[in-house]
């Protein structure tokens, strides 16, 4: 089931900086292993498959700030199973693992007729783009890893540790209360994003784009309660990262794209790249963990610079 939406955005009023214009959407449900996917297709030209963090957010968080990106290529978004507008009837181990999300992405691959994949992953999009590209080498174009998890859970316990560090004590001490409040634990939205905002805010370095973050982040009734019913599983992939020892499996270009300023410590991006062959490191000055808001200009460069150094000369994607 898909929906085809030519809408007038403004984009330019809050996010991207670009002018208004008609852009095409498509979007709709793909049912893959039982579940149907929410996606949206967005531009011509070559296709880059998103993956957004958490497990617990959903592709709101990429969309918007990728329109200037999609006037050159196709981008497709979507919701990971269990996130977002993906809904499980049943969520427990059983219906939620790192091993059936790796299959969702596979059977959307061949969904969406794309014999190998470029893949942007953020934060916990990273990893499971790593997870994907381990089990399935061959079926991936280019890698790019946005402030990716680590590739281990010890170096992620170092990153979360420097994240806490960065909080002021007293809020530090009212994020825990929020977290453990009922209301909360309830998917109540608004105690959602009253504690998305404080513990995001500290991994901004450009404070002034967080407003732009929230206005298309933010939890709803809906996001916030199934936040709550994935978090126990989440944090038990988080326990038990398993990936670094197969990363010798990644034969294609890699991205690693970080903010300079993001509490993922830096032995965990060097390990990433001293393990994943024809790999490298790019670091965005002026940015946490999300480059693609806090410096889109010099992270977009950064970007379009790699895949064109990583595209064949006698290759191109036109517009139909």
């Amino acid at each position: 089931m898909k929906t085809i939406l030519t809408v007038s955005l403004l984009i330019g009023f809050f996010l991207c900086g670009c002018d208004s214009e008609n852009i095409e959407i498509e979007e709709g449900y793909k049912k893959v292993n039982g579940v149907n996917h929410f996606y949206k297709i967005v531009g011509n030209g070559e296709p880059f498959i998103l993956l957004h963090g958490g497990p617990g957010m959903y592709h709101d968080e990429l969309f918007p700030f990728f329109l200037d990106f999609a006037k050159s290529n196709k981008v497709i978004f979507y919701d990971q199973r269990g996130n977002g507008k993906s809904t499980l009837e049943k969520i427990d181990s059983t219906t939620f693992t790192v091993e059936l999300m790796i299959e969702d992405l596979e059977e959307l691959r061949k969904e969406f007729r794309i014999d190998k994949l470029n893949i942007i992953g953020h934060s916990w999009g990273g990893l499971l783009a790593m997870y994907y590209a381990v089990k399935y080498p061959d079926n991936v174009k280019r890698l790019i890893l946005i402030d990716a998890a680590p590739v281990n859970t010890d170096l992620l316990i170092k990153c979360y540790e420097k994240q806490i560090s960065m909080f002021k004590p007293e809020e530090w001490e009212y994020l825990q209360k929020l977290w453990n409040s009922e209301d909360y634990l309830a998917g109540n939205p608004n105690v959602h994003n009253e504690a998305m905002r404080i513990s995001e805010g500290t991994i901004f370095s450009n404070k002034d784009v967080i407003d732009d973050y929230m206005k298309v982040a933010a939890f709803n009734e809906t996001t916030a309660k199934n936040s709550v019913a994935l978090n126990y599983l989440a944090t038990q992939m988080k326990l038990n990262i398993h990936v670094q020892d197969s990363l010798s499996n990644i034969n294609c270009p890699t991205l690693i794209i970080n903010g300079k300023d993001d509490f993922i410590v830096e032995e965990a991006y060097r390990l990433t790249n001293q393990l994943i062959y024809n790999s490298e490191i790019v670091l965005i000055e002026g940015a946490g963990h999300y480059p693609y808001i806090e410096n889109k200009e010099d992270f977009f460069n950064e970007l379009n610079n790699f895949i064109k150094k990583t595209t064949p000369n006698n290759v191109s994607y036109e517009k139909p």
